[in-house]
């Protein structure tokens, strides 16, 4: 079974002495009532998140409010199979990879 990677890259130059990520597994982001999350990156870091359910459908939301409150218009979002729709700053760039999970005997 492949693990498909997906970072958001913000558009900052890399900070001198090393790489800031954050890693999350879609499992461990917690959706609100309508299996939406929201990604802000006020920390201007790039966010990866690890799932094995592949993207149905992605774009640009153009007026829309979750049900948690947050005014998304103008965000990029992905929506995945099992469900959930992240919306992220359409300042960050989507870079989706798959690599192969790796087998315990």
């Amino acid at each position: 079974m492949a693990t498909r990677v997906f970072t958001l890259l913000t558009a900052r130059k890399p900070a001198s002495g090393g790489d800031e990520s954050l890693t999350l597994s879609l499992k461990e982001l917690l959706p609100d009532e309508g299996g939406e999350v929201v990604i802000h990156n006020h920390a201007n870091t790039d966010v990866t998140v690890l799932t094995d359910d592949a993207v149905t459908e992605r774009g640009v939301e153009h007026n829309h409010v979750t049900r948690a409150g947050y005014d998304v218009s103008g965000f990029a979002y992905c929506r995945f199979a099992g469900g959930i729709t992240v919306f992220y700053p359409r300042s960050h760039s989507l870079c989706a990879t798959e690599a192969e999970a790796e087998e315990t005997v």
